[in-house]
């Protein structure tokens, strides 16, 4: 971003601070892109994306007189964005979407004529097994393709339990999708 860049993005975070409607839109129209990117990563796709993006543009507005670190805004917005679709999960977490994590019991050969979408979807149920912290970690290095040391700098934690985050976080998504095959295998016949 270019001075004249920053120096217009404090502007407009002063000026909707201070109530400007144009100016929250400035924001908004930058950041939507970025935001939806972060929330879709973290509770996959689905309606409740557009929800949670909602939600994570009034954070941002109630919270705008508190800036003070102009040049560090957007990784704020990518904070308030991740906090606000790990609070999401955690919120829905009680809750199995029992008809997607279906999709993982079908038979290998209809596994395959499954749509990308369908696979995903599937994939992140079997994420909502996971801690928040497992999660996270899967997320920004699976699906973001940070590196561990990336993530380490990001999240403040050592490396070393990142690396173990993501290596449990896999574990348990390997067995949380053996299971589920395995129950499809005992009730279709099918071999793997």
């Amino acid at each position: 971003m270019t001075q004249d860049t920053k120096t217009q993005e404090a502007d407009w975070i002063k000026s909707a601070a201070a109530g400007d409607v144009a100016s929250f839109r400035k924001i908004y129209d930058r950041y939507l892109g970025q935001v939806t990117r972060t929330v879709g990563r973290y509770i996959g796709p689905g309606p409740e994306v557009e929800d949670v993006v909602q939600d994570v543009f009034v954070e941002l507005h109630h919270c705008l007189d508190k800036v003070s670190d102009y040049d560090t805004f957007g990784g704020w917005v990518h904070r308030v964005a991740r906090n606000t679709a790990i609070s999401h999960i955690r919120k829905r977490k009680n809750s199995v979407n029992i008809v997607a994590l279906q999709t993982l019991k079908e038979p290998t050969s209809l596994w395959g004529k499954l749509t990308a979408r369908e696979k995903v979807r599937a994939l992140y149920v079997a994420m909502d097994c996971l801690s928040d912290d497992q999660r996270e970690a899967i997320v920004m290095y699976e699906l973001e393709g940070n590196t561990l040391q990336e993530i380490a700098d990001h999240t403040e934690t050592s490396i070393n339990t990142i690396a173990s985050r993501v290596r449990r976080g896999r574990e348990q998504l390997l067995k949380i999708i053996k299971r589920v095959l395995a129950t499809s295998d005992l009730e279709t016949g099918e071999k793997v």
